[in-house]
Protein backbone atom coordinates (compact mmCIF):
# COMPACT_ATOMS: atom_id res chain seq x y z
CA UNK A 1 0.00 0.00 0.00
CA UNK A 2 1.47 3.67 -0.99
CA UNK A 3 1.91 6.31 2.08
CA UNK A 4 -1.23 8.65 2.08
CA UNK A 5 1.50 11.52 2.88
CA UNK A 6 2.77 11.10 -1.01
CA UNK A 7 1.84 14.27 -2.14
CA UNK A 8 -0.19 15.67 0.40
CA UNK A 9 0.18 19.25 1.94
CA UNK A 10 -2.15 19.72 4.60
CA UNK A 11 -4.53 16.93 6.58
CA UNK A 12 -7.01 19.23 5.40
CA UNK A 13 -6.79 17.19 1.74
CA UNK A 14 -7.61 13.91 4.24
CA UNK A 15 -10.88 12.32 4.09
CA UNK A 16 -11.91 10.69 6.95
CA UNK A 17 -14.96 8.00 7.53
CA UNK A 18 -17.97 8.66 9.20
CA UNK A 19 -18.47 5.09 9.64
CA UNK A 20 -17.83 5.09 14.18
CA UNK A 21 -15.64 1.51 13.41
CA UNK A 22 -14.04 2.44 10.87
CA UNK A 23 -12.54 5.59 12.71
CA UNK A 24 -11.27 3.13 15.15
CA UNK A 25 -7.45 2.40 14.81
CA UNK A 26 -5.50 -0.61 14.97
CA UNK A 27 -8.22 -2.92 16.71
CA UNK A 28 -9.67 -4.94 13.65
CA UNK A 29 -9.87 -7.83 15.56
CA UNK A 30 -11.58 -6.27 18.28
CA UNK A 31 -13.73 -4.49 15.29
CA UNK A 32 -15.13 -7.50 13.90
CA UNK A 33 -15.63 -9.93 16.92
CA UNK A 34 -17.90 -6.43 18.77
CA UNK A 35 -19.96 -6.15 15.23
CA UNK A 36 -20.50 -9.93 15.48
CA UNK A 37 -21.25 -9.68 19.53
CA UNK A 38 -23.78 -6.81 18.68
CA UNK A 39 -25.96 -8.81 16.16
CA UNK A 40 -26.19 -11.97 18.20
CA UNK A 41 -26.86 -9.61 21.40
CA UNK A 42 -23.93 -11.25 23.43
CA UNK A 43 -21.91 -8.92 25.86
CA UNK A 44 -18.21 -8.13 25.86
CA UNK A 45 -15.49 -7.59 28.03
CA UNK A 46 -12.52 -4.89 26.32
CA UNK A 47 -9.21 -5.17 28.30
CA UNK A 48 -6.75 -3.30 27.67
CA UNK A 49 -4.74 0.15 28.55
CA UNK A 50 -6.37 3.50 28.96
CA UNK A 51 -6.78 5.40 26.10
CA UNK A 52 -6.67 2.70 23.38
CA UNK A 53 -10.60 3.24 21.86
CA UNK A 54 -12.62 0.75 24.52
CA UNK A 55 -15.29 3.29 24.99
CA UNK A 56 -15.07 4.26 21.43
CA UNK A 57 -15.71 0.27 20.63
CA UNK A 58 -18.76 0.31 22.87
CA UNK A 59 -19.91 3.56 20.82
CA UNK A 60 -19.71 2.38 18.19
CA UNK A 61 -21.29 -1.09 18.76
CA UNK A 62 -24.58 1.04 19.83
CA UNK A 63 -25.34 2.25 16.24
CA UNK A 64 -26.05 -1.71 14.93
CA UNK A 65 -28.60 -2.16 17.35
CA UNK A 66 -31.99 -1.73 15.92
CA UNK A 67 -34.31 1.41 18.08
CA UNK A 68 -36.12 0.22 21.28
CA UNK A 69 -39.72 -1.19 21.05
CA UNK A 70 -40.62 -1.17 24.71
CA UNK A 71 -41.34 1.87 27.23
CA UNK A 72 -41.45 1.50 30.61
CA UNK A 73 -43.94 3.26 32.80
CA UNK A 74 -44.99 2.88 36.68
CA UNK A 75 -48.38 2.69 37.54
CA UNK A 76 -49.83 3.46 41.17
CA UNK A 77 -50.97 0.75 43.05
CA UNK A 78 -53.90 1.57 44.81
CA UNK A 79 -54.00 -1.16 47.18
CA UNK A 80 -49.96 -1.34 48.22
CA UNK A 81 -49.05 2.70 47.75
CA UNK A 82 -45.06 1.08 48.37
CA UNK A 83 -45.16 -1.28 45.88
CA UNK A 84 -46.12 0.17 42.24
CA UNK A 85 -46.83 -2.04 39.47
CA UNK A 86 -44.52 -1.89 36.28
CA UNK A 87 -45.90 -1.43 33.10
CA UNK A 88 -44.57 -2.95 29.61
CA UNK A 89 -45.67 -0.45 26.42
CA UNK A 90 -45.12 -2.05 23.28
CA UNK A 91 -44.65 -0.15 19.73
CA UNK A 92 -44.65 -3.28 17.65
CA UNK A 93 -46.90 -1.62 15.17
CA UNK A 94 -44.98 2.09 15.65
CA UNK A 95 -47.88 4.29 16.80
CA UNK A 96 -45.84 7.68 15.47
CA UNK A 97 -47.16 6.56 12.22
CA UNK A 98 -51.04 6.75 13.30
CA UNK A 99 -53.30 10.21 13.80
CA UNK A 100 -53.55 11.44 16.85
CA UNK A 101 -57.51 11.11 16.87
CA UNK A 102 -56.71 7.38 16.38
CA UNK A 103 -54.38 6.72 19.17
CA UNK A 104 -55.68 5.28 22.91
CA UNK A 105 -52.07 6.98 24.25
CA UNK A 106 -49.49 9.57 22.73
CA UNK A 107 -46.92 11.86 24.68
CA UNK A 108 -45.24 14.80 23.91
CA UNK A 109 -43.59 18.08 25.88
CA UNK A 110 -44.39 21.66 25.84
CA UNK A 111 -42.42 24.41 27.68
CA UNK A 112 -43.88 25.85 30.89
CA UNK A 113 -45.65 29.17 29.41
CA UNK A 114 -47.66 26.39 27.38
CA UNK A 115 -49.42 25.14 29.64
CA UNK A 116 -52.86 25.61 30.83
CA UNK A 117 -53.24 28.19 33.19
CA UNK A 118 -54.17 25.94 36.33
CA UNK A 119 -51.20 23.30 35.38
CA UNK A 120 -48.73 25.50 35.73
CA UNK A 121 -49.98 27.35 38.96
CA UNK A 122 -50.32 23.89 40.46
CA UNK A 123 -46.68 22.79 39.23
CA UNK A 124 -45.25 26.59 40.62
CA UNK A 125 -44.61 28.10 37.25
CA UNK A 126 -46.90 30.32 36.72
CA UNK A 127 -48.04 33.10 39.33
CA UNK A 128 -51.74 32.79 40.79
CA UNK A 129 -51.92 37.01 40.78
CA UNK A 130 -50.86 37.98 37.94
CA UNK A 131 -50.31 35.22 35.90
CA UNK A 132 -46.37 35.47 35.07
CA UNK A 133 -44.07 32.68 34.49
CA UNK A 134 -41.29 32.30 36.72
CA UNK A 135 -39.04 28.77 37.89
CA UNK A 136 -40.69 26.76 40.54
CA UNK A 137 -37.48 27.20 42.64
CA UNK A 138 -38.37 30.26 43.19
CA UNK A 139 -41.03 30.87 45.89
CA UNK A 140 -42.26 34.38 44.74
CA UNK A 141 -43.03 35.74 41.55
CA UNK A 142 -40.42 38.40 39.99
CA UNK A 143 -42.60 40.45 38.67
CA UNK A 144 -45.47 41.74 41.48
CA UNK A 145 -43.83 39.38 44.64
CA UNK A 146 -46.81 37.60 45.16
CA UNK A 147 -46.73 34.33 47.07
CA UNK A 148 -46.73 31.45 44.58
CA UNK A 149 -45.97 27.34 45.27
CA UNK A 150 -42.43 26.55 44.64
CA UNK A 151 -40.61 23.34 44.97
CA UNK A 152 -38.30 22.99 47.47
CA UNK A 153 -39.98 19.77 48.93
CA UNK A 154 -37.95 17.83 45.62
CA UNK A 155 -34.69 18.96 47.73
CA UNK A 156 -36.10 16.14 50.50
CA UNK A 157 -35.05 18.04 53.04
CA UNK A 158 -37.49 18.79 56.40
CA UNK A 159 -35.71 22.59 55.93
CA UNK A 160 -36.88 22.52 52.60
CA UNK A 161 -41.05 22.17 54.21
CA UNK A 162 -40.10 24.28 56.87
CA UNK A 163 -39.12 27.21 54.39
CA UNK A 164 -42.51 25.97 52.59
CA UNK A 165 -44.13 26.82 55.91
CA UNK A 166 -42.43 30.17 56.91
CA UNK A 167 -43.51 31.93 53.52
CA UNK A 168 -47.33 30.49 53.25
CA UNK A 169 -46.78 28.48 50.07
CA UNK A 170 -47.83 25.28 48.83
CA UNK A 171 -45.73 22.98 47.60
CA UNK A 172 -45.49 23.11 43.50
CA UNK A 173 -46.48 19.43 41.68
CA UNK A 174 -44.17 17.50 39.50
CA UNK A 175 -46.94 15.82 38.21
CA UNK A 176 -50.96 16.91 37.92
CA UNK A 177 -53.22 14.43 36.23
CA UNK A 178 -56.62 15.97 34.57
CA UNK A 179 -59.50 15.24 32.82
CA UNK A 180 -59.62 16.82 29.15
CA UNK A 181 -62.16 16.74 26.47
CA UNK A 182 -60.34 17.43 22.88
CA UNK A 183 -62.34 17.12 19.58
CA UNK A 184 -65.39 15.50 21.01
CA UNK A 185 -62.89 12.78 23.27
CA UNK A 186 -61.93 13.36 26.38
CA UNK A 187 -58.59 12.20 27.76
CA UNK A 188 -56.73 11.50 31.05
CA UNK A 189 -53.67 13.95 30.86
CA UNK A 190 -50.50 13.71 32.84
CA UNK A 191 -48.34 16.38 33.52
CA UNK A 192 -44.64 15.84 34.43
CA UNK A 193 -41.61 17.48 35.04
CA UNK A 194 -38.55 16.51 32.88
CA UNK A 195 -34.88 17.36 33.78
CA UNK A 196 -34.54 19.64 30.99
CA UNK A 197 -37.49 22.50 31.99
CA UNK A 198 -39.95 20.76 29.69
CA UNK A 199 -43.32 19.30 30.64
CA UNK A 200 -43.67 15.47 29.94
CA UNK A 201 -47.28 15.36 28.81
CA UNK A 202 -49.10 11.38 28.58
CA UNK A 203 -52.51 11.15 26.97
CA UNK A 204 -54.31 8.32 27.45
CA UNK A 205 -57.57 8.37 25.74
CA UNK A 206 -61.27 7.28 28.32
CA UNK A 207 -63.05 4.12 27.27
CA UNK A 208 -66.57 4.36 27.37
CA UNK A 209 -68.74 2.61 30.55
CA UNK A 210 -65.31 3.14 32.51
CA UNK A 211 -65.88 5.93 35.90
CA UNK A 212 -63.27 8.19 34.61
CA UNK A 213 -62.94 9.60 38.16
CA UNK A 214 -61.98 6.11 39.42
CA UNK A 215 -60.00 5.49 36.30
CA UNK A 216 -57.90 8.46 36.84
CA UNK A 217 -56.87 8.26 40.55
CA UNK A 218 -55.84 4.34 40.44
CA UNK A 219 -54.17 4.26 37.33
CA UNK A 220 -52.28 6.90 37.34
CA UNK A 221 -48.85 6.35 35.51
CA UNK A 222 -45.63 7.60 34.39
CA UNK A 223 -43.33 7.20 32.10
CA UNK A 224 -39.99 5.21 33.61
CA UNK A 225 -37.73 4.88 30.43
CA UNK A 226 -39.03 6.86 27.57
CA UNK A 227 -39.50 5.11 24.39
CA UNK A 228 -37.30 7.53 22.41
CA UNK A 229 -34.58 7.78 24.90
CA UNK A 230 -31.42 7.15 24.23
CA UNK A 231 -30.43 3.51 24.84
CA UNK A 232 -26.57 4.00 25.40
CA UNK A 233 -25.93 4.32 29.35
CA UNK A 234 -22.35 4.85 30.27
CA UNK A 235 -21.82 4.62 33.88
CA UNK A 236 -18.80 3.86 36.60
CA UNK A 237 -17.94 1.07 38.65
CA UNK A 238 -18.09 3.74 41.37
CA UNK A 239 -21.74 3.83 42.64
CA UNK A 240 -23.69 0.97 42.74
CA UNK A 241 -26.96 2.98 43.19
CA UNK A 242 -26.30 4.71 39.99
CA UNK A 243 -26.37 1.12 38.66
CA UNK A 244 -29.37 -0.20 39.89
CA UNK A 245 -31.47 2.67 40.84
CA UNK A 246 -33.43 3.99 44.05
CA UNK A 247 -36.44 5.71 45.28
CA UNK A 248 -35.68 9.53 46.87
CA UNK A 249 -36.88 10.70 50.32
CA UNK A 250 -40.65 11.92 51.15
CA UNK A 251 -41.02 12.76 54.49
CA UNK A 252 -44.37 12.11 54.80
CA UNK A 253 -43.40 8.30 53.14
CA UNK A 254 -46.89 7.10 51.31
CA UNK A 255 -49.09 9.31 52.60
CA UNK A 256 -49.90 10.78 49.05
CA UNK A 257 -52.68 12.92 49.83
CA UNK A 258 -49.86 15.05 51.70
CA UNK A 259 -46.54 13.91 50.18
CA UNK A 260 -45.42 12.08 46.42
CA UNK A 261 -46.57 9.00 45.69
CA UNK A 262 -44.29 6.60 45.47
CA UNK A 263 -44.43 5.49 41.82
CA UNK A 264 -43.25 9.14 41.64
CA UNK A 265 -40.16 8.79 43.41
CA UNK A 266 -38.47 5.96 41.66
CA UNK A 267 -35.21 6.53 39.82
CA UNK A 268 -34.35 3.71 37.62
CA UNK A 269 -31.02 2.54 37.50
CA UNK A 270 -28.77 2.63 34.61
CA UNK A 271 -29.57 -1.43 33.90
CA UNK A 272 -33.15 -0.46 33.13
CA UNK A 273 -31.91 2.63 31.03
CA UNK A 274 -30.43 0.58 29.11
CA UNK A 275 -33.06 -2.00 28.52
CA UNK A 276 -33.08 -3.31 24.77
CA UNK A 277 -29.66 -1.08 24.35
CA UNK A 278 -26.12 -1.50 25.43
CA UNK A 279 -24.70 -0.52 29.20
CA UNK A 280 -21.03 0.28 29.16
CA UNK A 281 -19.57 -0.15 32.60
CA UNK A 282 -16.17 2.06 32.71
CA UNK A 283 -13.45 0.12 35.42
CA UNK A 284 -16.20 -2.34 36.41
CA UNK A 285 -13.52 -4.10 38.72
CA UNK A 286 -14.54 -0.91 41.14
CA UNK A 287 -18.04 -2.32 41.68
CA UNK A 288 -16.41 -5.13 43.85
CA UNK A 289 -19.15 -7.30 45.94
CA UNK A 290 -21.90 -5.37 43.89
CA UNK A 291 -20.92 -7.03 40.68
CA UNK A 292 -23.04 -9.91 41.89
CA UNK A 293 -26.08 -7.44 41.46
CA UNK A 294 -25.31 -6.98 37.78
CA UNK A 295 -25.11 -10.22 37.50
CA UNK A 296 -28.35 -11.59 38.84
CA UNK A 297 -29.54 -8.73 36.21
CA UNK A 298 -27.71 -10.24 33.17
CA UNK A 299 -29.01 -13.47 34.11
CA UNK A 300 -32.81 -13.14 35.29
CA UNK A 301 -33.38 -9.78 33.00
CA UNK A 302 -35.40 -7.94 35.69
CA UNK A 303 -34.33 -6.35 38.60
CA UNK A 304 -36.02 -4.52 41.40
CA UNK A 305 -35.46 -0.79 42.34
CA UNK A 306 -35.82 -0.22 46.07
CA UNK A 307 -34.48 2.40 48.26
CA UNK A 308 -30.91 2.19 49.86
CA UNK A 309 -30.93 4.44 52.20
CA UNK A 310 -32.47 2.42 55.55
CA UNK A 311 -33.00 6.19 57.23
CA UNK A 312 -34.94 7.30 54.41
CA UNK A 313 -38.61 6.68 53.56
CA UNK A 314 -37.95 5.49 50.24
CA UNK A 315 -36.39 2.19 51.71
CA UNK A 316 -40.15 0.86 52.08
CA UNK A 317 -40.45 1.28 48.48
CA UNK A 318 -40.17 -1.72 46.00
CA UNK A 319 -40.56 -2.13 42.38
CA UNK A 320 -40.54 -5.79 41.28
CA UNK A 321 -40.30 -7.38 37.45
CA UNK A 322 -38.38 -3.78 36.16
CA UNK A 323 -37.16 -5.16 32.99
CA UNK A 324 -33.27 -4.72 32.10
CA UNK A 325 -32.37 -6.96 29.01
CA UNK A 326 -29.48 -5.07 28.03
CA UNK A 327 -25.79 -5.94 26.29
CA UNK A 328 -23.29 -5.80 28.72
CA UNK A 329 -20.01 -3.95 27.74
CA UNK A 330 -17.46 -3.66 30.68
CA UNK A 331 -13.87 -2.37 30.13
CA UNK A 332 -10.58 -2.65 33.02
CA UNK A 333 -7.14 -1.81 32.64
CA UNK A 334 -5.28 -5.90 32.63
CA UNK A 335 -3.71 -5.20 36.38
CA UNK A 336 -7.03 -4.89 37.37
CA UNK A 337 -8.72 -8.05 35.72
CA UNK A 338 -8.28 -10.42 38.68
CA UNK A 339 -10.03 -7.77 40.64
CA UNK A 340 -13.34 -8.77 38.39
CA UNK A 341 -15.84 -11.29 40.41
CA UNK A 342 -15.11 -15.19 38.84
CA UNK A 343 -18.99 -15.41 38.38
CA UNK A 344 -19.12 -12.34 36.27
CA UNK A 345 -16.63 -13.72 34.19
CA UNK A 346 -17.92 -16.84 33.49
CA UNK A 347 -21.17 -15.30 32.83
CA UNK A 348 -19.34 -13.12 29.82
CA UNK A 349 -17.34 -16.07 28.35
CA UNK A 350 -20.46 -17.94 28.32
CA UNK A 351 -22.59 -15.90 26.87
CA UNK A 352 -20.06 -13.25 24.87
CA UNK A 353 -16.37 -12.80 24.59
CA UNK A 354 -13.16 -11.29 26.47
CA UNK A 355 -11.11 -9.24 24.15
CA UNK A 356 -7.97 -7.75 24.88
CA UNK A 357 -6.86 -4.59 23.13
CA UNK A 358 -3.57 -3.69 21.44
CA UNK A 359 -1.57 -0.96 22.72
CA UNK A 360 0.89 -0.96 19.52
CA UNK A 361 0.90 -1.57 15.65
CA UNK A 362 3.42 -2.50 13.74
CA UNK A 363 4.72 0.53 11.36
CA UNK A 364 3.93 0.22 7.48
CA UNK A 365 2.14 2.01 5.04
CA UNK A 366 -1.52 0.89 6.12
CA UNK A 367 -0.87 2.13 9.64
CA UNK A 368 1.04 5.14 8.92
CA UNK A 369 -2.45 5.85 6.87
CA UNK A 370 -4.25 5.59 9.94
CA UNK A 371 -1.94 7.71 12.37
CA UNK A 372 -2.51 10.18 9.51
CA UNK A 373 -6.23 9.64 9.13
CA UNK A 374 -6.50 9.79 13.04
CA UNK A 375 -4.63 13.39 13.11
CA UNK A 376 -7.37 14.40 10.76
CA UNK A 377 -10.26 13.15 12.84
CA UNK A 378 -8.97 14.98 15.82
CA UNK A 379 -8.43 17.99 14.04
CA UNK A 380 -12.18 18.13 13.03
CA UNK A 381 -13.25 17.03 16.05
CA UNK A 382 -11.99 19.59 18.22
CA UNK A 383 -12.96 21.74 15.68
CA UNK A 384 -10.55 25.05 17.43
CA UNK A 385 -7.29 23.56 15.77
CA UNK A 386 -6.09 24.60 12.50
CA UNK A 387 -4.79 21.43 10.21
CA UNK A 388 -1.33 19.98 9.89
CA UNK A 389 1.40 20.54 7.70
CA UNK A 390 3.10 17.19 5.75
CA UNK A 391 6.43 17.82 7.91
CA UNK A 392 3.95 17.92 11.29
CA UNK A 393 2.53 15.25 10.67
CA UNK A 394 5.71 13.66 10.32
CA UNK A 395 6.78 14.81 13.66
CA UNK A 396 3.38 12.97 15.24
CA UNK A 397 4.50 9.69 13.79
CA UNK A 398 7.95 9.99 15.18
CA UNK A 399 6.01 11.28 19.00
CA UNK A 400 4.03 7.68 17.97
CA UNK A 401 7.20 5.81 17.34
CA UNK A 402 8.81 6.57 20.53
CA UNK A 403 5.90 5.88 22.76
CA UNK A 404 5.50 2.98 21.53
CA UNK A 405 9.14 1.97 22.45
CA UNK A 406 8.80 3.73 25.93
CA UNK A 407 5.44 2.52 27.03
CA UNK A 408 5.21 -1.20 25.21
CA UNK A 409 9.09 -1.54 24.33
CA UNK A 410 8.38 -1.95 20.70
CA UNK A 411 10.90 -0.69 18.30
CA UNK A 412 9.21 -0.19 14.41
CA UNK A 413 6.01 0.41 15.73
CA UNK A 414 3.15 2.90 16.50
CA UNK A 415 1.53 3.50 19.72
CA UNK A 416 -2.28 3.14 19.78
CA UNK A 417 -2.51 4.92 23.03
CA UNK A 418 -4.22 7.41 21.19
CA UNK A 419 -5.91 9.71 23.83
CA UNK A 420 -2.39 10.86 24.70
CA UNK A 421 -1.20 11.42 20.97
CA UNK A 422 -4.67 13.05 20.41
CA UNK A 423 -3.66 15.33 23.51
CA UNK A 424 -0.09 16.08 21.93
CA UNK A 425 -1.70 16.85 18.49
CA UNK A 426 -4.65 19.58 20.12
CA UNK A 427 -1.63 21.17 22.48
CA UNK A 428 0.34 21.69 19.19
CA UNK A 429 -2.87 23.80 17.52
CA UNK A 430 -3.15 25.47 20.59
CA UNK A 431 0.00 26.52 20.14
CA UNK A 432 -0.39 27.63 16.44
CA UNK A 433 -3.72 29.59 17.12
CA UNK A 434 -1.38 31.25 19.86
CA UNK A 435 0.97 32.83 17.02
CA UNK A 436 -1.84 32.91 14.98
CA UNK A 437 -0.62 30.80 12.41
CA UNK A 438 -2.74 29.11 9.97
CA UNK A 439 -1.42 25.37 10.11
CA UNK A 440 0.36 23.60 12.74
CA UNK A 441 3.91 23.89 12.12
CA UNK A 442 6.70 21.03 13.28
CA UNK A 443 8.07 23.59 15.24
CA UNK A 444 4.50 23.71 17.19
CA UNK A 445 4.19 19.60 17.28
CA UNK A 446 8.54 19.85 18.76
CA UNK A 447 6.71 21.93 21.69
CA UNK A 448 3.98 19.89 21.72
CA UNK A 449 6.17 17.17 22.58
CA UNK A 450 7.20 18.13 25.24
CA UNK A 451 4.39 20.03 27.11
CA UNK A 452 2.38 16.81 27.26
CA UNK A 453 5.04 14.79 28.75
CA UNK A 454 3.20 16.13 32.00
CA UNK A 455 5.09 16.72 35.50
CA UNK A 456 5.80 13.28 36.37
CA UNK A 457 9.37 13.57 38.15
CA UNK A 458 11.61 12.02 35.40
CA UNK A 459 10.12 14.71 32.85
CA UNK A 460 11.30 17.75 35.10
CA UNK A 461 14.36 17.90 33.61
CA UNK A 462 12.80 19.12 30.56
CA UNK A 463 11.22 22.36 32.77
CA UNK A 464 13.23 25.34 33.31
CA UNK A 465 11.62 27.33 36.46
CA UNK A 466 7.97 26.39 34.97
CA UNK A 467 9.11 26.89 31.05
CA UNK A 468 9.97 23.63 29.07
CA UNK A 469 12.51 23.32 26.55
CA UNK A 470 11.38 23.40 23.36
CA UNK A 471 14.47 21.93 22.12
CA UNK A 472 14.00 18.90 23.96
CA UNK A 473 12.79 16.08 21.76
CA UNK A 474 13.41 13.03 23.51
CA UNK A 475 10.06 11.62 24.27
CA UNK A 476 10.34 10.38 28.03
CA UNK A 477 14.07 10.45 28.22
Amino acid sequence: MTSILDGLETTAQVTTPKNPFQRIIGQEHAVSIVQSAVKQRRHVLLCGVPGIGKSMLAKAAYTLLSPPKQEIRLRRNKSQPDRPIVVISKHENGPENQSVEDRSSFSFYLSPDRLPIDISIKMGYRCPKCGEISSPADPSCLDCGATKRCDWLGSDSYHALFRILDVGSEPALRTVTSLEEIAGVSYHTMYEQSNNNEISVTRRRVEEGVNTEQEQITDAERVLVAKDSCRFIRVSGASHVELLGDVKHDPYGSAESLGMAAHLRVIPGAIHEAHEGILYIDEVSALGPHQSHLLTAMQDRIYPISGHNPLSSGAAVRVDNVPCEFILFASCNPENIGAILPALRSRIRGYGYEIMLMSWMKKNNENINNVVRFISQTVEEDGKIPHLTVNSIEEVISVAEKMAIHYDGQRNALTLRLRELGGLIRIAGDLAVQDSAQLVQPEHVKKAEVLSRGIDLENLHSYSYGVPEAASRDYFF
